[in-house]
């Protein structure tokens, strides 16, 4: 072997393409016009997991792994905080389209982007002495919304059975019983590594009389399903599913065939929206909301219509939802600070002294989350979750249904 320096494109591009004498692969630049060669974080991931005429190559994850780390070195620990010693962001209300917001450092150039922080980074935040953090998070918010927009009886059915829907939707794409899939899902966490799970789940004895069914080769079935619910509902393709979650272009094939198979309602709809594109061009959320589709007539056109009801009436409810609560003049809320909106969850940290207020705020919070809606002549609501702990890395989930509850 040799040293390969993993920030050079040249270096990888050479190792890679040139001694490996792997296919290159390129990326479009839609300034010039033109395709150049890349060695980026996609086409790290593709070597990686290789194809069928080769072997993935690990050391393309090792590269993976190590640009990770001198991000994380380079941009969480070199932040800058203000004078209070503070870590805060500005909110840009015309940061992204169909109502979410984004969030970058403050106008002074301190703090960050507050919506994407890595996982390793939140145990660093902590609440104030004598405060806890509370993070309210609407429920598989824009499935929930594609589910009653769609009319998916399916969909429709887990939601109103308070299943977990990643779970049913493991279930019926693999024919395998919800407590088994989720039992499963306890032994195999959230690996990805293919090795891992041949390893593990053999050694399930509840799958036994399940094994000639089909199960994905690196991930346990409830993770499949969950990147499914995620992915599968805006008409993603074969080649963007296998390369976001790392598993070959026929695995993803498989995949997408199950899902639409379950959930027919989800086409159905997507030819809706087409004909009503090719009336108006205007779709309506469920705010009421307008929006009027002028670009090219393609597949690019149809996929933004499709998250456009969905990403749009989410953002709405969490963005009326905090300033209802920021203006509420209700008492029990004197004392809550809204720290962070992460496009269907909001942060806040209250005082910790007093059980039976905490959980009366919460319930007081989750109502102005938690709107009545009405797409396509159906109602319905999105629950709201509830998390506790004292640093973000921390938070437990816990059911509040009255102000005993903690």
């Amino acid at each position: 072997g040799r040293w390969v320096n993993p920030n050079s494109p040249k270096d990888c591009q050479v190792y890679f393409y040139v001694e490996k004498k792997i296919p290159p692969y390129t990326k479009w630049n839609p300034k010039t016009k033109n395709s150049t060669i890349t060695c980026d974080d996609k086409a790290l991931q593709r070597i990686f997991r290789g194809t069928s005429a080769r072997k993935g190559l690990f050391e393309a994850k090792l590269m993976q792994n190590y640009r990770t780390l001198n991000k994380l070195k380079g941009t969480y620990l070199e932040i800058v905080f203000d004078k209070d010693d503070r870590m805060r962001c500005q909110y840009k209300p015309r940061g992204t389209k169909f109502a979410r917001i984004s969030s970058a450092k403050t106008v002074f150039g301190t703090g960050m982007n507050m919506q994407n922080l890595p996982e390793a980074f939140l145990g660093f935040l902590v609440a104030d002495p004598g405060m806890i953090f509370i993070e309210l998070d609407l429920r598989q918010a824009e499935w929930v919304v594609v589910a009653y927009d769609s009319g998916d009886a399916s969909m429709i059915n887990a939601i109103e059975s308070g299943l977990d829907v990643h779970s049913y939707t493991a279930s019926q794409m693999f024919g395998i019983p919800i407590e088994i899939i989720q039992f499963e899902d306890k032994i195999l966490g959230h690996t990805n590594d293919p090795e891992e799970v041949a390893k593990k789940r053999p050694l399930i004895r509840e799958l036994d009389p399940y094994r000639d069914n089909w199960m994905p080769r690196s991930m346990s079935m409830r993770q499949c399903g969950k990147k499914s619910d995620h992915g599968l509902n805006y008409d993603e393709r074969k080649k963007t599913f296998a390369l976001t979650n790392e598993i070959t272009e026929k695995e993803a094939q498989v995949v997408i065939d199950f899902y639409h198979r379950i959930y027919p309602g989800v086409k159905r709809w997507y030819e809706q929206i087409q004909t009503k594109l090719g009336t108006d061009r205007v779709l309506t959320n469920c705010f009421g909301r307008k929006c009027r589709f002028l670009d090219r007539w393609n597949d690019d056109l149809f996929k933004a219509a499709y998250s456009y009801n969905p990403q749009s009436t989410v953002g709405e409810i969490v963005n009326r939802g905090m300033v209802d609560i920021y203006n509420t003049t209700d008492s029990i809320l004197d004392n809550w600070e809204i720290l962070r909106q992460v496009h269907d969850s909001i942060n806040f940290q209250c005082p910790d002294t007093n059980p039976s207020e905490m959980a009366r705020g919460v319930l007081k919070s989750a109502a102005y989350l938690s709107p009545l809606l009405s797409t396509n002549g159906r109602e319905f609501t999105i629950a709201v979750d509830c998390k506790i702990g004292y640093s973000l890395d921390s938070m437990e989930e816990i059911e509040i249904t009255d102000e005993k509850t903690l």
